[in-house]
């Protein structure tokens, strides 16, 4: 990108503090009418164990980015509501590996429905040039997304 084409610094920091609030709002009230009774940590760390799992804590602290003590305490929070289950590992007897149990991704889905649900009724509400911004955003939102993690992961996209 050239200088020509960039943004000055003020738009761009106008644009992510907007799109920053948007989200945390956006997020807060599907929290709210989720009604699942489980935490922010709760909630994405039994997506991770959905989508990695089984798995060590130590590497789902990692992919969490917190630390093995506070997984720790989310996983055992999980384990005594019979979220998630503690495997052996089969590389190494010693060690566990937590999975989700069939009442972790009933809960999983079950959070999914109602967010899904909200979002639905919310978007029956914009008249449809809102909802054609709604539908040319979701590619960038998710390209986004993608760049974000990248950053996180360390790596430098050369465009």
């Amino acid at each position: 990108m050239n200088g020509s084409t960039r943004l000055d610094s003020t738009t761009t920091v106008d644009e992510a503090s907007g799109l920053r609030v948007a989200l945390v709002r956006i997020y807060r009230q599907l929290r709210v009418r989720a009604g699942s009774g489980i935490t922010p940590s709760q909630s994405s760390a039994l997506a991770r164990i959905e989508q990695s799992g089984p798995i060590r804590l130590g590497a789902l602290a990692e992919l969490e980015g917190t630390t093995a003590a506070t997984i720790s305490r989310v996983v055992d929070s999980l384990e005594e509501r019979s979220l998630i289950e503690r495997v052996p590992d089969p590389l190494d007897g010693r060690a566990s590996l937590v999975r989700l149990s069939p009442d972790g991704g009933a809960v999983l889905q079950d959070i999914r429905a109602r967010n899904t649900e909200v979002l639905r009724g919310a978007l029956d509400e914009l008249n449809e040039e809102e909802r054609a911004a709604v539908r040319d955003a979701i590619p960038v939102l998710e390209r986004l997304s993608d760049l974000m993690h990248s950053v996180d992961k360390g790596e430098v996209a050369d465009q």
